[in-house]
């Protein structure tokens, strides 16, 4: 599979800072619309009640694409064309958000960028974990190298709670765009994994 190295899989050492950069792309966004997604639904001029409700029908979406996604994934034995796919998705949906906010605020847009988004995010989390475990070598390794990224991009919950300030409502321009700046950093460091792989494949190359 070309952008596998299941047959010869890197120790940890090897993996580059593209694995935690790929993580964070997807994990930041995903802690940002965690935290503020009730927030910002509230701020565009519904109840707290309704802005609640709001993001049911979001979440339900995003648990079947992301459950639906997994067949064909498992199916074509790829992983970084479809996870490099739901980041577009995102970086669309937060592109539109912000466009959104910056020329007036219109709830509607908003809420579909959102959406968009969101639908984006939970497809790629599971995708981006397993194939980064499955291009790790031996089992102590895995664990360890699959803490670490995992490890390290918890650490934007941290950042989360700080990117949507109580001072940017109702807009969030900045958090929205720090999401993005995030997404885009991912999509590079996926593109990169992919190239890297494909280099080591064509090359022999192996580690055992």
């Amino acid at each position: 599979m070309l952008e596998t190295l299941e047959k010869h899989p890197r120790p940890y050492s090897e993996l580059e800072a593209d694995v935690p950069s790929a993580y964070w792309g997807i994990v930041r966004p995903l802690y940002g619309t965690s935290f503020f997604l009730p927030s910002i639904i509230r701020e565009l001029g519904y109840t707290s009640s309704t802005a609640q409700l709001l993001t049911v029908t979001i979440y339900i979406t995003a648990a079947i694409l992301a459950n639906a996604a997994a067949w064909p994934w498992d199916r074509t034995g790829q992983r970084s064309p479809y996870i490099f796919t739901c980041m577009c998705a995102i970086a669309i949906g937060f592109i539109i958000c912000i466009s959104a906010s910056a020329h007036g605020i219109v709830p509607g847009v908003v809420y579909a960028g959102i959406f968009i988004a969101v639908c984006g995010i939970y497809p790629a989390f599971p995708g981006n974990v397993t194939w980064l475990s499955n291009n790790m070598a031996g089992s102590y390794k895995r664990s360890a190298g699959m803490a670490i990224p995992i490890g390290v991009g918890n650490l934007a919950g941290a950042m989360a709670s700080n990117f949507c300030r109580t001072q940017d409502r109702p807009k969030y321009v900045l958090g929205l765009a720090l999401e993005l700046a995030f997404v885009g950093v991912g999509l590079c460091a996926v593109g990169g994994l992919r190239w890297d792989y494909a280099r080591i494949n064509r090359s022999g190359r192996g580690y055992r």
